[in-house]
C-alpha cells in the first residue's frame, strides 16, 4: 500500500483524536502502538506538506517527538510509561486545539470572502 504524499487537516485531526483515544485505553497494546505511529506519521507529513504558521507546526513537532519517545519506550518495556504517556496526551491535546483553531480561522476567512 502506497501512502499519500499529502495530508488534509481533517485527516490529521482524526489521527490525533484516535491517538488520544488509544492512550485512554491500553497504551501498551500493539493496536495502540499502530495508532500512535500513524498519528506521528500524519503530523510529520503535515509539517512538510501543509502551509502553516509556526504555532501549528510547533504543535505538530511536539506530537512527533512525544509519540516517537513513547512508542520507543513501549516497544522496549511494555509496562506503562506514565510520564511519556502524559507528555504525549498533552502534546496531542495542544495539536487538536491548534488544528481546530486553524480550521475555524480558515472557515471565517472563506465566509468573509464569500460576503464580498
Amino acid at each position: 500500500m502506497q501512502r499519500s504524499k499529502m495530508v488534509a487537516i481533517n485527516e490529521e485531526l482524526e489521527a490525533a483524536e484516535a491517538a488520544s483515544a488509544a492512550l485512554s485505553t491500553n497504551s501498551n497494546s500493539k493496536a495502540t502502538i499502530k495508532v500512535l505511529r500513524q498519528a506521528k506519521y500524519v503530523a510529520a507529513l503535515a509539517m512538510t506538506t501543509l502551509p502553516s504558521d509556526k504555532p501549528l507546526n510547533d504543535a505538530r513537532h511536539a506530537v512527533v517527538t512525544a509519540l516517537s519517545n513513547l512508542v520507543k519506550a513501549l516497544e522496549t518495556d511494555p509496562t506503562p510509561q506514565q510520564e511519556k504517556i502524559e507528555k504525549a496526551k498533552g502534546a496531542i491535546r495542544n495539536l487538536v486545539w491548534a488544528l481546530k483553531a486553524s480550521q475555524e480561522l480558515r472557515q471565517r476567512r472563506l465566509a468573509e470572502g464569500n460576503q464580498l
